[in-house]
C-alpha cells in the first residue's frame, strides 16, 4: 500500500491572480489529476505538489467566452 499525498488545487481567476485554494489527498498523480480536472467549473486550475506544478485545467471554450 503506497503512501497518500497532499496537493492543492489553485482556482485561477482570468487575469491569472489566484483566489482560492483546494486541497486535496489523493494516491497519486493521477488521481490527483483526475479530482482536479472535475474542480473545473468557471475558473481555471492549476494543481500542484509540493513546489511542482503537476497540471492545469483549462476552461472549455464555450464558458471562456461567456
Amino acid at each position: 500500500m503506497g503512501s497518500i499525498k497532499h496537493y492543492r488545487a489553485f482556482q485561477i481567476e482570468p487575469d491569472g491572480h489566484v483566489f482560492g485554494c483546494i486541497n486535496l489527498v489523493c494516491d497519486d498523480d493521477d488521481q490527483a489529476k483526475r479530482e482536479a480536472a472535475a474542480l473545473v467549473l468557471a475558473h481555471r486550475i492549476e494543481l500542484w505538489r509540493l513546489d511542482r506544478r503537476i497540471a492545469q485545467f483549462d476552461l472549455p471554450r464555450e464558458a471562456a467566452r461567456q
